[in-house]
């Protein structure tokens, strides 16, 4: 009975850390949250966590865990951005979210930053016009928030699902 209790309350604990991981991006987010309840699921015998359930989590976790991959490209590509200035938005946000969390402003505001630039330098390269370059930043911008949004939203369905499935609420 008590190891019931701290495998759940460790499930609880590392899906929490899952969400803020949604916001923090050197956590693993939604993947940490599926792979928490996959471990339940294991340790219970998918008992209480059905495997239909289960894989209808899994179809939760793989579509908002990949959100932000694939909304903050659809939001620069809707901005104008080709894929060269998608890609230098990658890596700026790779070495912005190093360079944010060296210099203490921060790995998110870092990463945000450096994958507008990114997107800005590539465009202005590619067009020679500040107006078109910060159209494809901004949407690029905007797809990562709306996806940041989405990913939030998925984990916290999950958490959700699996705290109703356990405690029997449904």
């Amino acid at each position: 009975m008590f190891l019931d209790y701290l495998v759940f309350g460790l499930v609880i604990f590392f899906i929490l850390v899952g969400l803020v991981g949604v916001i923090v991006p050197i956590l693993p987010g939604v993947l940490l949250i599926w792979l928490a309840v996959l471990v339940y699921g294991f340790y219970d015998g998918f008992t209480h966590l059905t495997p239909g359930l289960f894989a209808f989590i899994s179809l939760i976790a793989l579509v908002t865990g990949t959100a932000d991959i694939w909304m903050s490209l659809l939001g620069a590509k809707t901005g104008g951005a080709s894929r060269r200035s998608m890609l230098y938005g990658v890596a700026g946000a790779l070495l912005g979210f190093a360079l944010g969390t060296l210099v203490v402003v921060g790995g998110l505001i870092g990463a945000l930053a450096g994958y507008m630039g990114g997107i800005l330098w590539g465009e202005y390269r590619k067009h020679q016009d500040w107006s078109l370059a910060w159209k494809a930043a901004l949407g690029g911008l905007a797809g990562w928030g709306v996806a940041t949004a989405v990913q939030l939203g998925g984990g916290l369905f999950i958490l959700f699902l699996f705290v109703g499935r356990i405690y029997g609420l449904f």
